[in-house]
Formats: structure tokens, sequence, C-alpha cells
């Protein structure tokens, strides 16, 4: 054969070739983006169904559900002053229950528990932490800040310091009125502390909040369940 003549056929067959069997070669599957469930999002699914909204004649205060036959703890200076049935507003933003208070904590603790109105329901739950607590440890605040409209609102932060023995948790998940009450959340969703203020809210300064430390809220549970509470807000009056 004439190699004039051979070459260009031969480079013609292989250019031939390479186009022709591209469409054989399949193309990368492409890999749908994975979801990631954050440890924030897990906290809020677990704890979330427990926490409610607490409606007095003109307040407005944040509460958790604490057994499933609904007993709530929120803090004293909410119900100081109110009704003796409050409007408790579930997690679905729909449901209101009225609840007693059944009493509240002793020489100026800043807690009170409270007594859904409803025989027979069980209601969801959120757990006291048997753990120990650790400056650095992630802290999540659930609660209604400032306006219903904002009910059940999640924020994040750390324990920023442990004071007087673990009796208060101090630590910058942002709160604000409203959200006195609401429960402070470990990673495992569990209560370490109920959220009762902060400083600067006035002055501009941000990330100094408090709670009250898990300790001292189940004694508070256990005595209050066994009449032993006092009947009436011993906090000090502002």
């Amino acid at each position: 054969m004439n190699t004039k003549i051979f070459a260009p056929l031969l480079i013609a067959t292989l250019t031939y070739s390479c186009i022709s069997t591209a469409y054989l070669i399949p193309a990368a599957a492409k890999t749908p983006a994975a979801t990631t469930t954050t440890t924030a999002n897990r906290v809020y699914t677990k704890a979330n169904p427990a926490v409610v909204t607490i409606r007095g004649n003109s307040v407005w205060g944040s509460g958790f559900i604490i057994s499933n036959d609904g007993y709530v703890v929120t803090n004293a200076h909410v119900i100081k002053g109110q009704p003796a049935v409050v409007t408790l507003i579930m997690a679905d933003g729909k449901t209101e229950i009225p609840a007693d208070v059944v009493g509240f904590g002793k020489n100026g603790l800043d807690l009170a528990l409270l007594k859904i109105n409803r025989r027979g329901q069980k209601f969801p739950t959120v757990a006291l932490s048997q753990t120990t607590f650790r400056v650095g440890d992630n802290a999540y605040a659930i609660g209604t800040p400032f306006d219903e409209a904002f009910q059940n609102t999640l924020t994040t932060g750390i324990v920023s310091a442990i004071r007087e023995g673990g009796k208060f948790i101090q630590h910058n998940a942002a709160i604000n009125p409203g959200n006195s009450g609401g429960p402070l959340l470990n990673d495992r969703g569990e209560i370490i502390g109920v959220n009762t203020g902060g400083f600067g809210r006035d002055t501009g300064t941000v990330g100094i909040n408090y709670a009250i430390g898990v300790d001292l809220v189940r004694q508070f549970i256990i005595e209050a369940r066994q009449g032993k509470s006092s009947p009436v807000a011993t906090i000090a009056t502002e």
C-alpha cells in the first residue's frame, strides 16, 4: 500500500474511533449532597416538644415539662403576682392548656412549679442531667424572647463559668426578656440549668447570662412535689 495514503487513513481511523466510542464511557455519577445533622439539631429536636410559653395577665415567659403527667418548671419571677392558674402554649404554637401554680422556691430561689390541668394525658418531657458540666461545654437555650411570635427560639453558646459551686451557671447563649424559665441544655438535650437573666441589656454588654444549676432545680422539684415549697414567691421585689 502507498504509505502516503496509509498514514492519513490510520490517523482518520484513530480519530474517528475516539469520537465514536466516547459515548460508551459512562459519566461520573453525581452524589447527592449529604444532609448533616448537627448537635444543635439533635438537641432542639429532642427537647423542644417539652418547652412551653407561659402567659399570665401581663407577662409571659418560658418553661419546660419535667414529667409526663404535666409538671412544669419555670422562674418564680415569671408568675409572681399572676393568677393561680396560668396559660401554657405548647411547642406547636396552637395548643393552649391551663396550669395551676403549685409552689415557689424558698429563701429567694427564683423557681416555680406548675401542674397542667389535663388528667390522663401524657406530655413530652425533658430530662434533668445527671452528669457534671464544665466550663467550655456547649450550652443551648430554648425559649420565647420578646414576644410570642418568637416562640421556642434556639440559641447556642458555651458554659462561661460555674458560680457558687454549681448553684449558678454563667453562659453566653443569647437570652432576652421572655427566655426566663426556659431550659439551658447540654449536648445530650438534658437540662443543666434554668435560664434566669443576664447583664448588659441596657449598657450594651452581651454574653453574660445566668441559669440556676440543675442540682438546685432537682432539689426544688422534689420538695415542691412533696408540698414543701413556698405558697408565694420569695424573690426580692424589683
